[in-house]
């Protein structure tokens, strides 16, 4: 339960649930686009395929789109597609390193959010936060 309210902080306090939902939106937008526009895409699922096989850089083979604007509109798609691999690789990792973190104790994402969140915590969770910050102080 922890990894995924952590997963959940870091979506939000990285951007990335924003930038994964225009990404999506903007990945069927460019399906519907090389479907109508190009008449080598028989059905939109080919779009969907050919649309994955353009962002994952794979590159089948299989689809292959010939007209202008959904030449164009792949290209837009394949750049925007690797930047977004990037972002989430980076994602990805930073949660990897703080699920190791949270073996041993609250992570600083977490305890920022605490502080953010702090009319929202229960009595309990006030005095844990209160002693942590407490142990912090004396610590250094």
């Amino acid at each position: 339960m922890r990894k995924i309210k952590l997963l959940s902080i870091i979506l939000k306090t990285s951007g990335m649930s924003k930038v994964l939902s225009s990404f999506l939106v903007f990945f069927l937008i460019a399906a519907i686009i090389i479907w109508l526009a190009d008449s080598n895409v028989n059905s939109f699922l080919d779009a969907i395929w050919f649309s994955f096989a353009v962002v994952t850089t794979i590159g089948f083979g299989d689809i292959v789109v010939t007209t202008p604007l959904a030449r164009i509109t792949a290209i837009i798609l394949a750049v925007y597609g690797i930047l977004v691999i990037a972002v989430i690789t980076g994602v990805i990792v930073y949660y990897l390193s703080e699920v190791i973190k949270l073996k041993g104790s609250k992570t600083a994402s977490e305890f920022y959010h605490d502080l953010c969140n702090l009319d929202q915590l229960s009595q309990d969770e006030l005095k844990e936060l209160s002693s942590r910050i407490k142990k912090s102080s004396n610590d250094s």
